[in-house]
């Protein structure tokens, strides 16, 4: 059962703060996603030029860049492990570059033979000594950085890569202002296999902490990119004009690639602190989460169970409500209330209700004895659902494809679907009306009890909450409520569903309210489809 047709993401509902969300994860994933490969170009980009460097004539030197370089290998290919496949034949491959780049590092050193251990003698230019320091600056906060990250210190592990990243700016700047012989100058093998090597790890966890702030595809985000590229560029030419009246201008370039580190750094973590976008981002520990979740949708790891829903005259099954269940491959079944808020928060539970939906019609559209054949099937759709456009067309495409007749299928929404609601939502719900589908309005009187919408959306069924049904019948003010739930249902002509009943007591005061159908653990649990059949058959 797939829905990897469905092209949400062309779905124009920009309007919707949870759809901006998902694309801005799903941007986030797509970074991560580049970070083997930019471990790769680090790999060959260190590899393949490392032998035409110019290394000077002394052992000390030879030895601290080749080791410079040796850390950009070792980081690219860790990061390489842990972003892709883990098998033997890649971590075989991995020892074997290291192996190869050992080799050619011995090679290279052993064919200068001259030992000398005097910093000024053996490198006599300042400028390259300078940049021979750098370079290794540059590998040491790779490596730092590294380690960090493998701690899970992520904030600390982004803040040495922005430095990482941003030190090549000290070359360019220099070349800008026209100083050749600036501190903090890089070799040109270090600026690309470094910066490479640095981007990847930066990328591996990008969705981590206050660097997601700076990808923000909504207005904060917009808002703090503009403050950021403004303060660069007031810090370049603020350092042009230093050049210009000739104060100390060796040292301007590197003064002004601190500034922007600062910047960056300040901005960010300024940014992170204060929480400038509020619910548009999730907490850091719940991205890694929400990218298992729709690895998960991708691989169709979800199964559906079904709870039957009886007629509180008759006793027989009328319908069942299809729930999800997320099959983990390593934490086995993980329960709906741990990933159904995380999928409304990302926008995930657009992609996953609308497997849900197809998943179900087809699996009852099948079911062809006893009760089973005439039964309803409840779904239940979000909000981000209703409010996208081509919903209604993809209801009646499913119908379609399924065969399902639409009087069979009930579509059941929350309160907050009608409370937010736009003239969007209102539309789609009455095309829904027009085809045949019923509507639904689930867990009334838990959320706004906003009773204009009772009266204005074409609901066919009322469900009352399982928070009020566990308090009946013994507690005064919660029948009262009930009671009055049940009334007010009754006299706009809806069929109220009760939820969520577990005892005898509950089903009989239900049912002399007036109640019209009921499920819950009293009469069954949520079961598989073979389940449910066998349930069905042992009722005869």
């Amino acid at each position: 059962m797939s829905v990897s047709s469905i092209d949400w993401l062309a779905v124009n509902v920009q309007e919707c703060g949870t759809q901006r969300q998902y694309m801005r994860h799903r941007f986030l994933r797509s970074v991560q996603k580049q970070a083997p490969w930019l471990a790769i170009a680090s790999i060959v980009t260190v590899f393949l030029t490392f032998p035409f460097i110019t290394f000077p004539n002394e052992y000390g030197f030879c030895i601290a860049l080749s080791l410079g370089y040796l850390i950009f290998i070792t980081v690219s290919l860790r990061t390489l492990l842990e972003t892709w496949r883990k098998d033997r034949l890649t971590k075989g491959i991995a020892a074997s570059v290291v192996l190869l780049f050992l080799a050619e590092i011995f090679l290279v050193v052993s064919s200068h033979r001259h030992i000398d251990f005097d910093l000024a003698s053996a490198y006599p230019d300042a400028a390259s000594l300078d940049q021979l320091t750098t370079d290794l600056v540059m590998a040491a906060l790779v490596m730092v950085a590294s380690v960090l990250c493998h701690i899970q210190w992520s904030k600390s592990s982004q803040a040495l890569l922005c430095i990482v990243i941003l030190m090549p700016v000290n070359g360019l700047l220099a070349s800008l202002y026209g100083i050749p012989d600036a501190y903090g100058q890089l070799s040109p093998l270090a600026s690309l296999g470094g910066l490479l090597c640095a981007a990847a790890l930066l990328a591996k966890q990008i969705s981590q902490t206050s660097m997601s702030y700076l990808l923000l595809l909504d207005d904060s985000g917009k808002h703090l990119r503009w403050i950021v590229c403004i303060l660069f560029l007031c810090s370049i030419v603020l350092g042009g004009v230093g050049v210009y009246f000739k104060h100390d201008p060796r040292v301007t370039p590197m003064i002004i690639t601190v500034a922007l580190m600062a910047i960056v750094s300040i901005m960010t973590t300024t940014y992170y602190r204060k929480g400038v976008v509020h619910e548009q981002v999730l907490p850091p520990e719940d991205l890694a989460f929400a990218s298992e979740l729709e690895a998960a949708i991708a691989h169709e790891e979800f199964y559906l169970v079904y709870q039957p829903q009886i007629d509180f005259q008759s006793g027989k099954m009328v319908g069942v409500e299809a729930l999800i269940r997320w099959q983990h491959p390593q934490h086995g079944v993980i329960p709906p209330n741990r990933f159904i808020g995380v999928a409304e928060l990302t926008g995930l539970i657009v992609p996953m209700g609308a497997w849900v939906l197809k998943a179900a019609c087809q699996r009852v559209a099948n079911w062809r004895n006893h009760e089973l054949a005439n039964a309803k099937v409840s779904v239940n759709v979000s909000p981000l659902q209703l409010q996208s456009e081509g919903f209604t067309e993809y209801v009646a495409q499913v119908l379609r494809e399924t065969g399902l007749a639409a009087e069979r299928l009930v579509i059941e929404l929350t309160e907050s679907a009608f409370v937010h609601s736009d003239c969007k939502s209102m539309e789609n719900l009455k095309a829904l009306k027009h085809i045949g589908v019923k509507l639904a309005i689930d867990d009334f009187g838990t959320g706004y009890s906003c009773l204009a919408y009772l009266r204005d959306i074409p609901g066919d069924y009322l469900k009352v909450d399982r928070s009020f049904v566990n308090d009946v019948p013994g507690k005064e003010r919660s029948e009262a409520v009930t009671s009055a739930i049940v009334v007010l249902g009754k006299n706009l002509h809806y069929q109220i569903v009760a939820e969520g009943v577990e005892t005898e007591a509950q089903a009989n005061y239900l049912k002399g309210l007036g109640c019209d159908f009921v499920q819950g653990f009293l009469y069954a649990k949520p079961m598989t489809e073979r389940a449910l059949q066998q349930w069905v058959q042992a009722r005869g």
